[in-house]
């Protein structure tokens, strides 16, 4: 039996003799990126501009710009257009998962993730979560505007409650299509132009600021389809 070098013996002491700790689970790996996610914030807070003046900004030029010739009064406008401009506004702010994650890619930071002995979808969904809390600031902000505004909800606290959930659901879901494209995608920049292409066309053809009746029959067609399509799955999902 061979006799421990000198070397071999400052080796073994070097390294440690406890017992290795446990792997994490998917949840803890979650909540810990999620976390990442809730300091980034904290150290860019700049990036809240999109969740905080965007709404308001929106809400206040479609209102008080195209109430009077739409639909004769600012206030009878606000309640047709308030829910659209909520949609709208939380929309758009998925796009920024993907645009987060290529944005590690291209850092090299989401290499460093994936070497690690952790669940892998954890750095997805932790970030999902995060930006979940960007879409509930952002649709608290709109609402509460909205109340200041004038804007009085048919279906009551309870009413609102529940289609927020089931915009933040929707969120939380079509942040996966740019999560795919931000994999692929490569810069931050292409994929911010190819995700405006598509949401442009799919947010503002439709029946948010105007009634479909006032569009051409082929637009007009398109909208119902589309609007039977989104209340197909509300139903679904309720």
């Amino acid at each position: 039996m061979a006799v421990p070098t000198s070397m071999e013996k400052k080796l073994h002491s070097a390294l440690s003799s406890r017992t290795r700790p446990a792997r994490s689970s998917a949840m803890s790996a979650s909540l810990t990126f999620w976390w990442r996610a809730l300091l980034k914030i904290k150290h860019v807070p700049e990036q809240m501009f999109d969740v905080t003046a965007s709404p308001i900004i929106f809400l206040l030029l479609f209102t008080y710009l195209f109430g009077g010739a739409l639909a004769g009064s600012t206030s009878e406008y606000l309640q047709f257009v308030l829910p659209g401009i909520l949609v709208m506004t939380v929309v758009f702010i998925t796009i920024y998962t993907g645009l987060g994650l290529n944005n590690d890619i291209k850092k090299g930071v989401f290499d460093r993730f994936r070497s690690l002995p952790i669940w892998q979808p954890a750095v997805i969904v932790g970030a999902l979560l995060g930006d979940t809390v960007r879409y509930t600031v952002a649709s608290v902000v709109v609402v509460v505007l909205g109340l200041i505004l004038g804007f009085r909800p048919d279906a009551g606290i309870v009413g609102v409650l529940m289609s927020l959930l089931i915009l933040l659901v929707f969120s939380f879901s079509l942040s996966w299509v740019w999560i795919a494209l931000g994999l692929v995608m490569r810069t931050p920049e292409s994929l911010m132009a190819v995700s405006m292409i598509i949401l442009f066309p799919l947010t503002f053809v439709s029946n948010v600021f105007v009634s479909p009746e006032t569009m051409p029959g082929w637009l007009e067609a398109f909208v119902n389809a589309k609007r039977w399509i989104v209340d197909y799955q509300a139903d679904e999902t309720s």
